[in-house]
This record gives C-alpha cells, structure tokens and sequence, in this order.
C-alpha cells in the first residue's frame, strides 16, 4: 500500500511543478493575470497562475486511478461528479484571474455548480443530532449542500493573503481527508486527496514566501470544491456530522479569521467580501515577525486544530462540545488581552451607525473614478479627477509620489496647514503605479476610526484606476504619461467628452 500511495502523491507533485514552472518560463500570466492587489502583503504584481497548475496535478492523478480501480468505481456518477464540479469551480476561477468577473455572477455560477453536485450526490441528505438521532433533511437537502460547497470554495479564497498559506493549510486538510478515505476504505477519495495533496506540494514549492506565483481564484476554488466535494463522498459510509466536523475543526483558525473579518467590516458600513489588511497574518507581520514566520506559526495552529478534527472523527463527535468549550475560552482570552470594554463597544457602534453614510459614498466615489479613468487622456488629468473624489470624501490635502515624481493639492478655506488640527495617513500604494499616498483632514469632521477607513478607500481607488488606465493604454502611468490613440471612433467621441475636474 505504501508504493501506490507515495506514487501518486509524487505524481501530483511533479506535475503540478513542472506545468507552473513552464508558464513562469514562458511569461505566462505576468500581464492581466497578475493584476494589481492593494490590500495583498505584494507590492510588486505577481502571476495567478498557481492553480493550473494545481488542476493539471490532480487531472492527471484522476485519470490515471482508473488503472487502479475496478470498473464499479469508475462507473459511478458520484465519483466523476468529483472531478467535473472541481474543473468547473477550477474553469471559474481561471476566467475571473484574467478577466473580472462581479461578485453575483461568481456567486450564482458557485450556486449551479454546487446544485449540479448535489443532483450527482455529493449531498447532505441527513444528520445523525444529539437527542434527535438521524434526521432526515428532505427539502433542505438542497440549500444546506449548496451552503457547504459554496462557504468552503470562498472560505479557501478569502484567506489567500499571504503567500504560502491557502497552499498549506489546503494540504494539510487534503491529508486529512486522505486518512479519513483510507479509514472508510474509499479508494478513490484516498487517491484523489493524496494527487491533491501532491498538486498543492508541488505548487508550495513556487508559492511559499517569497511566492513567485498565486494560486489566484481558480486554484483556491478548485482546492474549496475538492475539500467539500471529498468530505461529502467519504461521509457516504459513515455519519455525516462525524465527516462534515473533521473538515470544520481543521479549518477552525481561517474560519474563525473570515468571521471576525466580516463582522468587523459590517460594523464598518464596508462590503463583507471586501479585502482589508485586518486578517491575522496582517496583525502579526505588523507585530515585526516575517512573513515566513508567520505562515509557519498559522501552520502550527492549522495542525493543532487538524488534530482536534482528526479526534473528532474517531470519537464520532462526542468530543465536539469539548472542543467548543475550549474555543470560547480562547475566544476570551484573545478579547480580553485586546482591552474590549462595553463603553469602548458602544462608541465603536455608535461611531459606525454615524459614519455609514461616508463609508457608502467614498465606495460609490472610488467605483465612479475607475470608470472615468478609461476616459482620462492622460496621468495629470487622472490626478485632476482624482482631486476632485478626494475633496468629496471630505480630505483637505494630499500629496502623491509615484518614483521620483510627486504632486500635491490643497483645498482652499480650510486648516491644511495646521498639523495639529489635521488627522495624517501615510499608505503606501502596490500594484499598478506604486508610490505613496498621504491623506490629511480636519479632525473636526472626522473621527480617527473613519478616517482611516476613508484613507484605505481613497487609497484603494487610485490602485484600481491606476491598474484599469494601464490595462487600457498598455503602458506604465506617469503624471506626465499620454494614453494611446482610442482605437475607435465611440471611444475617441467618449474621449473628446472628458472634462479633468481641476
């Protein structure tokens, strides 16, 4: 057994390696799959193109374990329905890493591809409770099944934030689901979880700090899909919760992490699925400690919690509300060293119900400057209109390096003079354009928490304009940089309508 078992997880491993070092040789992926990141730990743009990699490991691990199995395994529906949802979350993924796709039609194509699987029956059916016994689910089937594949593909992609770490913490739940395969005697589940524990390996090589290359979208959806699609195909002869908790518990430090981040940017007036450099790795590369070390103490925690599944599994979940019991207690220990206090938790509510408002029109203001970058004929008309959303979301002075070049604007009649009447941010700006931005207002009008919010908006939205000017004309912005000539006639007359707010 162990020849078979190291054999395709090098497999995986080889491949996957070899496929992204040669589009990294072949420069692929370096222009609009490596677009620009402003809340990334990357200043510099880097390909995403991990996670063909990742799939061209694990497709041929698949089709090669036909070799291996019977002909009853490679006949079954539930089994091909596997790899197909993987390519199809995997294809999503790849066309939004190139081109943009929004936000609903990402969730409403992640909520077909979720139905399509519980249709094949990778499905939660029914659940074995405390005081209830086995419970059938019936209609509930469905949405229940959709909200496990579609929190899973998201949960993988929203902790992507430093390099190294979606990687290492979707091979350690790969490994887990290998053991959990070979305990229920699954071949199949155990071969494809150990390709893509190979296929992650082997990406790892290139991804960990300092990452050459992103997994990008496709590669953390694939990885998402894969980790519910397997859990649900190894509960098939055991109880669901026992299968559904081991997953859950190992992933309990980025599942902890996304929820905090969402109630954190809720609380804010911000969109939930906005980035914001707030998640735990931020903190502690802020606190001094490298990336590498980061991603190393996260993966000593990821282990801790996958030990904790491995255990919960065995004992069927009759340690789970032990292992909640502890979670609380951590859970307080971490609010308590941050000094929370009810007062302090009453003005931060108060101060965000009071700062909604400004939140929603600097991000209405931040998407009205990307679109009008498309117009902008050149780098100083795109700082001019750049004055202006910067006046609107209330800021009296800022100043703007990019290289060697810098420009500064002030609005009349008001203290931008006076330091200590001012709030300051210095952000640096990544991506397309890289430079450094400082922002200032009067403190009269706002208060330090939003303020800062309003800064990364401000921030933000340069990044994005600047990387959407680039894409179009082909070329590095300057302030004095020119856009190329439009190359129709619709465009040149939307050209010829742009008047730069001075």
């Amino acid at each position: 057994m162990f020849f078979p078992v190291l054999f395709f997880l090098l497999l995986g491993c080889f491949v996957s390696w070899l496929a992204i070092f040669l589009m990294l040789q072949a420069g692929f992926g370096r222009s609009a799959g490596a677009r620009a990141q402003h809340h990334h730990t990357h200043a510099e743009a880097v390909p995403r193109i991990g996670g063909a990699g990742i799939m061209l490991g694990f497709a041929v691990v698949y089709l090669l374990c036909f070799y291996q199995l019977d002909d009853l395994d490679n006949e079954s529906l539930l089994h091909y329905a596997v790899f197909a949802g993987a390519a199809g979350a995997f294809l999503l993924g790849f066309i939004d890493d190139f081109r943009p796709l929004g936000a609903k039609v990402k969730l409403l194509a992640q909520i077909i591809i979720a139905m399509l699987a519980h249709e094949c029956g990778l499905s939660i059916e029914r659940v074995n409770l405390p005081f209830f016994g086995l419970v059938d689910l019936g209609i509930f089937s469905v949405a229940l099944t959709v909200i496990w594949f579609v929190a899973m593909m998201n949960l993988i992609n929203l902790i992507d934030g430093l390099d190294g770490l979606a990687g290492g913490i979707g091979l350690m739940l790969m490994a887990l689901l290998a053991y959990l395969g070979f305990h229920e005697g699954l071949a199949l589940s155990t071969i494809l979880a150990l390709g893509m524990v190979g296929a992650i390996l082997g990406f790892l090589f290139h991804n960990f700090p300092p990452a050459k290359v992103y997994m990008g979208d496709s590669g953390a959806y694939l990885i998402g899909y894969t980790i519910a699609a397997l859990a649900l195909l190894n509960s098939q002869k055991g109880t669901v919760a026992a299968a559904l908790i081991a997953p859950v518990l190992a992933l309990a430090l980025p599942i902890a992490d996304v929820a905090f981040a969402m109630l954190r940017r809720g609380i804010k007036g911000l969109p939930l699925f906005r980035p914001d450099r707030s998640h735990i790795h931020h903190r502690l590369i802020r606190a001094g400690l490298s990336h590498r070390n980061t991603v190393l103490i996260l993966y000593a925690v990821s282990l801790l919690a996958l030990g904790a599944g491995l255990l919960a599994f065995s004992a069927q979940g009759r340690f789970l509300p032990i292992f909640l019991g502890f979670a609380f207690v951590v859970i307080l220990i971490t609010l308590r060293g941050q000094k929370i206090t009810i007062q302090g938790v009453r003005d931060m509510f108060s101060d965000s119900i009071n700062a909604r408002q400004d939140t929603r029109n600097a991000l209405f203001l931040r998407d009205w400057f990307i679109v009008e970058a498309e117009r902008a004929d050149s780098g100083q008309h795109l700082w001019s209109d750049y004055h202006f959303i910067l006046k609107k979301m209330g800021f009296c002075r800022a100043e703007l390096a990019i290289g060697e070049e810098e420009r500064r604007f002030f609005v009349p009649n008001t203290p931008h003079e006076n330091v200590e009447a001012l709030l300051r941010s210095e952000l640096e700006l990544r991506g397309a354009a890289p430079g450094i931005l400082r922002l200032y207002a009067d403190r009269d009008h706002f208060s330090d928490r939003q303020f800062f919010i309003i800064a990364d908006i401000a921030a933000e939205s340069w990044t994005r304009a600047a990387a959407r000017w680039q894409e179009i004309n082909d070329g590095p912005l300057t302030f004095e940089a020119q856009a190329k000539p439009a190359p129709t006639y619709r465009t040149q007359k939307a050209r010829n309508l742009y008047r730069p707010t001075y």
